[in-house]
């Protein structure tokens, strides 16, 4: 009986730390993928970080720009047309745990966006911020907002 009970005692507390997992390892790891997908031109990649839930939406300029992954990556994608590439760097990347199935990251972007034989086509700066959940099948952007940088200052 003793036995049994500190086997009850050991899963209960096994229990409790799997509960007290903090997500925001995860959710910036999952959130360098997605940079890197952009880098890669991988757009269906991008595309597959975003949430499919009806809620899902994207803020820039002051507006929803976004209702659905699906246009977000449209959007992402109509930029690759014309074979060109982009080079995405983040830096001062914030993490906020939101539970356990959930974070805030947020992050300081410079995208430059190349034509096919590499010249900078444009350029800009920003902040980043996107929820990310814990989906079955790994984190998803739930929505995000993109906001002035340095630049605009």
């Amino acid at each position: 009986m003793r036995i049994i009970t500190m086997l009850l005692g050991l899963l209960a507390l096994t229990a409790c730390a799997q509960e007290n997992t903090n997500p925001a390892p995860e959710a910036e790891a999952a959130f360098a993928a997605y940079v890197a997908a952009i880098n890669a031109g991988d757009t269906q990649a991008v595309a597959e970080m975003y949430d499919e839930n009806p809620g899902f939406h994207w803020v820039e300029r002051g507006g929803v720009q976004y209702t659905s992954g699906a246009q977000a990556a449209a959007s992402l994608d109509s930029l690759f047309t014309d074979g060109g590439s982009a080079e995405m760097t983040v830096d001062n990347v914030q993490v906020a745990p939101l539970g356990q199935g959930g974070a805030l990251v947020s992050a300081h972007f410079d995208l430059t966006m190349l034509d096919q034989a590499g010249d900078a086509q444009f350029a800009f700066d920003g902040w980043m911020t996107v929820g990310m959940v814990r989906r079955a099948d790994g984190w998803k952007i739930a929505g995000g907002q993109t906001g002035p940088g340095v630049e605009a200052e």
